[in-house]
């Protein structure tokens, strides 16, 4: 396993102690939103710095660009589904953005299904900087008006995001079998 992928797999390692220290923010108050959110800036690093060496070193691997963005997936659910305990954010924000989820990991199971690998797009990125952003402004400041207000922001770019992978993929769901 090179060195992008072991970032990848400790990003997905990350994922328990900042569930449990976000979970429990309430209790363990602004200490613990302080580690979750440290935990969550080292877990955003290694995205950063998978990528780039993945790139750099032309160490890009199909477990790089299956297993990156599920890493990411499961840090950004949780804290949305967290989000959505703690009452920071409306549950509907983060079923949208695991909607989307969902749909676009069917599409690349599709995909691999006939031998392919779809990567992430431009729109995607954004999409998935905007929601790691987000929440950790969410982290540090906690529960606040202003939350459904900037989550308005990465829910828009999964919607559009979502509708344009799904454009670009269209003849999976046409000539499925």
């Amino acid at each position: 396993m090179n060195l992008p992928n072991k970032l990848t797999f400790l990003r997905l390692i990350l994922a328990v102690p900042f569930i449990y220290f976000l979970q429990f923010s309430d209790i363990g108050g602004f200490t613990y939103r302080i580690i979750a959110f440290m935990i969550f800036v080292i877990a955003s690093l290694t995205d950063f710095f998978d990528g780039y060496l993945a790139r750099k070193h032309n160490l890009i691997t199909d477990f790089g660009k299956i297993m990156d963005p599920l890493a990411d997936k499961v840090l950004v659910i949780s804290a949305l589904v967290i989000f959505v305990d703690l009452g920071y954010i409306p549950s509907w924000m983060s079923i949208v953005v695991i909607a989307r989820e969902f749909l676009i990991s069917g599409i690349r199971m599709l995909a691999a299904a006939k031998g392919e690998v779809i990567p992430a797009g431009k729109l995607g990125k954004y999409k998935t900087t905007s929601q790691m952003i987000v929440i950790l402004i969410m982290m540090l400041f906690g529960r606040n008006i202003y939350n459904f207000y900037m989550m308005l922001i990465p829910v828009v770019l999964t919607l559009w995001s979502g509708w344009e992978y799904t454009s670009k993929a269209k003849h999976y769901f046409l000539n499925s079998k």
